[in-house]
């Protein structure tokens, strides 16, 4: 009986065995499979992860872009069916904001998790191409049907010309509208002295030894009156009576009825104004500047009561 009785159990635990064997067998799979399915899913994810155009999504510069945009997109106060919106502040945008704008842009700073403590350039640029004027003004642009050669071609010149001009210029916010006022047949409110803009100077002698002619960065700089720094160059002494350079007005000197006078040129101690006529003069030293050095210059032009009806 005893034996028997041994002989069930023996039975029952290899039975026991063979099923847990089984059982760890299926489940030594299952977890091989789980691992697996997570190194797949962890390949997957850094594939993703090193993909172009997440990289690229990570770099500061888009960031900001992505950011100016966000920041001009209305958010719901609770969610519900109908939801409400905050009312977005408009932002304001004024000459001291484009005085700061770099090449390559300022960047935002961010995190890790990809927070921002403080703005990039490009987050104020993307935010002003949300504006209602900024969308009307670049949809203006677009022509109902697509220009040709020729004209992309005149698209561009009158563009590159514009920005090259008015780059030039030293003029009021006040003195562009009374320009845009004259060009559209408007009647003007400010009288526009063509004399305010910024002269011309050219290439400097150096065969007399000029090192550079330059305006003063705090100085006046149009054509009535101009403060300007001249400095010898290291090869030798920049001597009296040698003609620096040609310095060429924003716009010609003429009288009341139009036609062109030679103003008058006053120059502060050191040099003289020679060659004058009414569209340039040439600056001329009247003492010597030893090499390496510099002198600064006040310059007064005057082209008479009636010159340009100013």
């Amino acid at each position: 009986m005893e034996n028997k009785t041994n002989a069930a159990m023996l039975g029952m635990l290899t039975a026991a065995v063979a099923s847990w064997d089984s059982y760890d067998k299926d489940t030594q799979r299952r977890l091989r499979n789980l691992r697996d399915d997570a190194d797949d899913a962890l390949s997957a994810i850094k594939a993703y992860q090193s993909r172009g155009e997440q990289i690229r999504g990570r770099l500061p510069l888009p960031m900001d872009a992505q950011l100016g945009l966000a920041l001009a997109n209305p958010t719901s106060i609770t969610p519900e069916i109908l939801p409400t919106v905050t009312k977005l502040s408009r932002p304001t945008f004024d000459e001291e904001s484009v005085q700061d704008l770099s090449f390559p842009p300022r960047t935002g700073t961010y995190d890790g998790n990809g927070k921002v403590s403080e703005l990039g350039e490009l987050t104020r640029t993307f935010l002003a191409l949300c504006l209602q004027e900024t969308r009307a003004f670049i949809e203006g642009l677009a022509q109902e049907r697509s220009p040709s050669q020729a004209g992309l071609l005149q698209i561009n010149r009158v563009a590159r010309s514009l920005i090259s001009t008015v780059s030039q210029l030293n003029l009021s916010t006040a003195q562009y509208a009374a320009a845009w006022k004259t060009l559209f047949g408007g009647a003007t409110s400010t009288a526009s002295d063509p004399h305010l803009g910024l002269p011309t100077i050219g290439p400097v002698n150096t065969v007399g030894n000029v090192g550079a002619v330059q305006f003063l960065s705090n100085g006046t700089k149009t054509d009535r009156a101009m403060r300007i720094r001249v400095t010898a160059s290291g090869a030798g002494n920049l001597n009296a009576t040698t003609d620096c350079v040609t310095i060429t007005f924003a716009s010609e000197w003429k009288d009341g009825a139009g036609n062109p006078v030679v103003p008058a040129i006053i120059c502060s101690s050191g040099f003289v104004a020679s060659a004058v006529t009414s569209t340039s003069f040439v600056l001329t030293t009247t003492l010597q500047i030893i090499a390496n050095a510099f002198s600064d210059v006040s310059v007064i032009v005057s082209g008479g009561g009636y010159a340009n009806s100013n």
